[in-house]
This record gives structure tokens, C-alpha cells and sequence, in this order.
């Protein structure tokens, strides 16, 4: 799936798991309850499902993000979400991602939509679902301003709760305002499939 700049090989490989925050202010889509959903029961594998389940909160899921894999003019980082949970919940939509320096101020803007159109996934108790983060390099223009992340803030697609997963070392985001030319970073709709 492309993503960002760059065709995405994502890796999520490597991760922390985090734990859910009180922050509030959703910037996901809202929760529905599609026909024709597809259910995880293991990483890569779906089954068909009956509509009537109910979303995912933040607080039965794992989210954790994969190492860097980079690319021409940017870094990509997988995000995984785990149910952690006892039932079946539906995930659909795009997580509202953004960073956070050590004082746990955000930096620059939130990541901003891109790809494919969302699809319901339905996860099974320990089931995951995926998505990506692309990060421009902030050295090109017309970036004026970076800062090193501490965190990520993940919100679900439909929460209005964050999770907060330490970045990986070194991770660099512009500070800057986007411009129609120029996008700081990112995020892809959710999917059960790993990209």
C-alpha cells in the first residue's frame, strides 16, 4: 500500500505496548456497525461476521508501533492494534495520530489522512488490526522547525480516549504548519491486514 512519500514496506516487527490515557478530542472516524465486516482470529487471517458488534474501545486494545522502515524523503512505522478483551469489537476508520515531545507538548500537526478507504475489521479476542504512519523527513521544505517525539498519541477510529506509545529513538517531526504542499505526516485507515 503506498503511503506517504514512498511505497510502504512497514515493519511491525518491533513494539511497545502502551497503555490507555484520559485524553480527549477524537480525530477517528465514527464507530458503525457494517455488514460484511471480517473477523482476525490470528494475525493475517479473516472470517465473515455478523453485523451487530460492538466498537472497540481504547481500553481493550493494545496499540503498539512497529520499527522504522524508511524511504525516499520519509520514515514508516506500523501501528498495531490488539484486542485485548473477552468479545469480539469492530474497528473501523482512521486513528487520529499525533506526537509528543518529553514535556508531552504535540509537535507540529496531527498526521493526516491518507490511502486506501476505510473497511469494517472485526477483531476476535486477541485478534489485530493495522495500520501505518508515514513521517516526511523534516528537512525538506518547506518545513522550518523539527523536534524529537517521546511519544505517540493514537486515538482508535471512533475514540475520544488516547493511547500514548513511546517513539522510537531518534524519531524526528516537523514542527511546522502543513501547507497544501507539504505534509508532515501520515496515518492509513485500519485493516486486517499488516502493510
Amino acid at each position: 500500500m503506498a503511503v506517504g512519500l514512498a511505497a510502504c514496506g512497514g515493519s511491525t516487527s518491533s513494539s511497545t505496548t502502551s497503555t490507555a490515557a484520559g485524553s480527549t478530542g477524537s480525530t477517528g472516524n465514527p464507530t458503525s456497525n457494517a455488514p460484511g465486516t471480517t473477523s482476525g482470529t490470528a494475525p493475517g487471517s479473516t472470517t465473515t461476521s455478523a453485523p451487530g458488534t460492538p466498537a472497540c474501545r481504547t481500553s481493550s486494545l493494545s496499540v503498539s508501533l512497529g520499527s522504522p522502515n524508511g524511504s525516499a524523503g520519509a520514515m514508516h512505522y506500523g501501528l498495531t492494534f490488539q484486542n485485548t478483551g473477552t468479545a469480539a469489537c469492530l474497528l473501523y476508520g482512521f486513528p487520529g495520530v499525533s506526537f509528543l515531545d518529553a514535556s508531552g507538548s504535540q509537535i507540529g500537526d496531527p498526521a493526516q489522512r491518507q490511502g486506501s478507504a476505510p473497511t469494517p475489521v472485526v477483531l476476535a479476542p486477541g485478534g489485530s488490526a493495522y495500520s501505518s504512519i508515514s513521517v516526511t523527513d523534516p528537512g525538506i521544505p518547506p518545513c522550518s522547525g523539527s523536534a524529537h517525539a517521546s511519544q505517540v498519541r493514537v486515538y482508535p477510529p471512533g475514540e475520544t480516549h488516547a493511547s500514548q506509545v513511546p517513539a522510537t529513538s531518534g524519531m524526528l517531526v516537523c514542527s511546522s504548519p502543513n501547507t497544501s504542499a507539504y505534509r508532515s505526516s501520515t496515518v492509513s485507515a485500519v485493516s486486517s491486514t499488516a502493510t
